[in-house]
């Protein structure tokens, strides 16, 4: 026997003797011999802890985790690092370093749930740089929660980092119309010009670079919107004309420029962008006669040189027409172009005589059409973009501005955006997990009542987790983590912490049991025998079970039934399993062990005892 092996022997030794400092010392010694050997020191440092030597405790088991985590293994990593919260629950070093190894391995929720353990500390100090730290770690890890963008913006406005806060807003504002939320956006909107009443319109300036970003069609559901609240917002039309512009969506596009028209009739973008359109459809006699009738106010513009860049197009759609010939000439003039404008009246001259004064070639009378007209030619409005049409003057007397209470501008609240729905019930804000939407609207089928059942029992299951809170859903990709991470906490000794985590784990459904079935070991394991044998028995009524489940839930029931005295139950479910598969775990070695008088664990022995007897 080597003397480590030897130490080890004693401290097991003196433990049963009562001299517990002794053991600790034997142990120590041991571990100096080869301090590479983890499963050592952790024996170490839980007998440091139980006998309340935490600060000794706590180094060994930081020693334990910082190996783990140079290697790769932060799912043990991390229940390690639980052990230490369990001891010192109020150092906030322990949450951003758990945090820290929750983001490594992808487990966001749990990231964030400690994040913001660490932000609510530090707040609470008044400590606002590392608050701040805590906030932008949040951000990296989810970088689509408007709440955590929001509490983000709002603590850099209060450190009076305006251009950084301002940058964050819009950052927020650029999400929100991506998630087409208007309500909020118009929240935000009213909060940013209580902030900052110089910047101008925040609104479409947001707006303006959605759209420049690829997201027009975002933006033109929320411009609707605002132009239905308020009709005589021009940004709002002016923007919405781009947008549709941008989607290549003619139709919408003419449909809006005709209203925006009827509102601002005196507005010359409306008029260029329906022009465009028209041409681009080949809808010469509408192009034309809305031309006619905007030539003055394109002239008074100094828009001349695009006029003429109309009527030239509009020519080369209709080559010998008198009145596109005019209208090129007059245009021509207008943008000081005499030369051009006497070539057109030189042809004007020419077709005048050779039809005797009437144009060679004219516009069918039936297509020209007066400016009231011209709706006739467009598409009718679409629903989602039909406005109630009311005179200008009854329009700006209907939109007033709310008045604004108080002293200040009014904080927003996490309550004002509608997005936010909380999965956690607590604090500035709640850290949001989204879950597929069509797992709830699958017809319930009888297994999924069942399930129903079994959840309620395992569901009612008390834990404690210290003071962190991990997340109230997860994507399906996190679900091996979480499981995992269970596995984890069970082999630890963090019965409550593994149970949470089976929990997330069981939300996929392949292997929603598997995950119940550790649950109820774990409720064995940490002393609540008949609340494990009642759910584990629950499970037993499952119509098709697995292979694989059904010699797992049979095996862990045995084991329960062992501990609580039913030896002869316990001994029947493991011939069960030894049916199934022989070969199953060391089912065999119990039946055979149970044979001989002794209980079905009678081979289940620790690696101390197996010390102690000298078989290790």
């Amino acid at each position: 026997m080597s003397k480590k092996d030897k130490l080890l022997a004693d401290a097991q030794k003196l433990m049963q003797k009562g001299q517990a400092d002794k053991a600790i010392n034997c142990y120590q010694e041991a571990l100096a011999t080869d301090p590479a050997d983890l499963r050592v020191r952790q024996r170490l440092a839980e007998l440091l802890a139980k006998y309340r030597r935490v600060d000794e405790a706590r180094k060994e088991l930081e020693t334990i985790g910082k190996s783990l985590t140079a290697n790769g293994f932060y799912m043990k990593a991390i229940a390690v690092y639980k052990q230490i919260e369990k001891l010192f629950p109020e150092d906030i070093a322990i949450a951003l370093t758990l945090a820290g190894l929750n983001e490594k391995h992808g487990l966001s929720a749990n990231a964030l749930s400690e994040y913001k353990r660490a932000y609510d500390h530090y707040e609470r100090l008044q400590n606002h740089v590392e608050a701040l730290k805590a906030l932008e770690a949040m951000q990296r890890i989810d970088t689509h929660n408007p709440n955590i963008k929001l509490k983000y913006a709002e603590v850099l406005f209060q450190q009076g980092r305006l251009d950084e806060a301002l940058e964050a807003f819009r950052s927020l504002g650029l999400l929100l119309v991506e998630r087409r939320d208007e309500a909020a956006f118009s929240r935000l909107a009213e909060r940013l010009s209580q902030l900052f009443p110089d910047k101008g319109d925040f609104t479409c300036s947001v707006i303006e670079q959605k759209i420049s970003d690829g997201g027009a069609e975002q933006a033109a559901v929320l411009l609707q919107a605002l132009i239905k609240a308020d009709p005589q917002r021009l940004s709002a039309w002016q923007l919405l004309v781009k947008a549709y512009r941008a989607l290549e969506n003619t139709a919408r596009l003419k449909t809006v420029c005709q209203h925006f028209i009827k509102f601002f009739p005196s507005e010359l973008f409306p008029r260029e962008q329906l022009i465009r359109a028209l041409l681009d459809e080949q809808e010469t006699s509408a192009a034309l006669t809305l031309m006619d009738e905007s030539e003055q106010l394109f002239i008074a513009a100094g828009a001349a040189g695009t006029l003429r860049e109309f009527y030239l197009a509009l020519n080369d759609l209709v080559p010998i027409n008198v009145r596109i010939l005019k209208g090129c000439a007059r245009a021509c003039e207008a943008a000081g172009m005499s030369e051009e404008a006497a070539s057109f009246a030189a042809k004007i001259g020419s077709l005048a005589g050779l039809g005797g004064g009437q144009p060679a070639v004219a516009v069918p009378a039936e297509e020209e059409l007066a400016a009231d007209e011209i709706e006739e030619l467009l598409p009718e409005v679409e629903p989602e973009i039909e406005l109630e049409m009311q005179a200008v003057g009854q329009a700006e007397e209907g939109v007033s501005p709310a008045a604004t209470h108080g002293t200040g501008p009014r904080e927003l609240d996490i309550s004002d955006f509608s997005v936010a729905k909380a999965s956690l019930e607590a604090d500035f804000y709640e850290i949001e997990v989204e879950l597929d939407e069509d797992l709830g609207a699958a017809a319930v089928a009888p297994a999924d009542t069942w399930f129903e059942t079994v959840n309620d029992i395992f569901d009612n299951i008390q834990t404690e987790t210290g003071k962190v809170r991990f997340g109230a859903g997860m994507e399906n990709g996190d679900a091996q983590s979480q499981y995992d991470l269970g596995l984890a906490f069970h082999e630890m000794g963090l019965y409550d912490e593994a149970i949470n985590a089976l929990r997330q784990a069981a939300e996929d459904p392949e292997r929603r049991v598997s995950c119940l079935i550790l649950q109820g070991a774990c409720l064995r394991d940490k002393g609540e025998l008949q609340l494990a044998e009642n759910a584990l028995r629950a499970l037993l009524t499952l119509p098709s079970l697995s292979t694989e489940d059904s010699c797992a839930l049979k095996y862990e029931l045995a084991l329960t039934l062992t501990v609580v005295g039913k030896n002869d139950e316990a001994w029947t479910l493991l011939e069960e399993v030894e049916r199934i598969n022989p070969a199953y775990r060391d089912v065999s070695a119990r039946l055979h062990d149970a044979s001989e008088g002794k209980s079905v664990g009678g081979l289940d022995f620790s690696e101390d005892e197996l010390l102690d007897f000298e078989l290790k």
